[in-house]
């Protein structure tokens, strides 16, 4: 299982589950997948994580996060999610979160954590409401190949990344895609995106 969080077409960032964690050459984040948390597994798999997180071409935490459509139980869910949360604040890194239909619950754990590393919300398709909840409230929004048109034209430049996911459909494609609906050359939507990467994933 793994989405892409893309530097530049021809550079990505891989997000891997611990269970599926294989990293080649470039970036990588690796966290604990809702989907793939079990009563059964919840301890191993945070032993893994801690282990893995060691790696130094480990540049964020995730996907982590919540799901009441599929996994395990929404407070299973929560308690592991919120060791990952304090681990991408102990090892200072970012986190990738896969957020579904559970955005109240993200939003009040952000209020009640108050972490200082990014959160970037990974394959966003929301509307445009809730796109400015997140946004005020310190996220960043990852858009893939759908999204809602007003919720990738009204998310700040500085506050916006480009993905792939699953879809198959190249990176470049999305790119010209979320380009037009914002009004901007492609190259142009690549330079701010790539910068994004290097501040928030990088560090520089």
């Amino acid at each position: 299982m793994h989405t892409h969080t893309i530097l530049h077409p021809e550079r990505e960032i891989v997000s891997y589950d611990v269970s599926a964690f294989s990293p080649g050459e470039g970036y990588a984040s690796v966290g604990i997948h809702p989907w793939m948390l079990t009563e059964e597994n919840a301890n191993s798999q945070w032993e893994v994580l801690q282990e893995l997180v060691q790696d130094k071409r480990i540049i964020a935490i995730g996907e982590a996060g919540l799901d009441k459509l599929k996994g395990p139980s929404l407070e299973l869910q929560t308690n592991l999610f919120r060791k990952e949360i304090l681990l991408s604040e102990a090892k200072g890194l970012p986190l990738v979160i896969h957020c579904v239909k559970a955005f109240n619950e993200l939003i009040q754990l952000r209020k009640e954590i108050r972490p200082q590393q990014p959160w970037i919300v990974h394959g966003f398709r929301g509307k445009l409401p809730l796109a400015e909840d997140l946004l005020k409230h310190g996220c960043f929004l990852s858009f893939g190949a759908k999204f809602q048109v007003e919720a990738v034209r009204n998310t700040p430049i500085d506050r916006l990344f480009v993905e792939t996911d699953d879809s198959g459909i190249p990176i470049e494609d999305i790119y010209q895609n979320i380009a037009n609906v914002r009004g901007m050359a492609s190259g142009e939507l690549i330079e701010a995106v790539n910068k994004n990467v290097q501040k928030v994933f990088l560090k520089a």
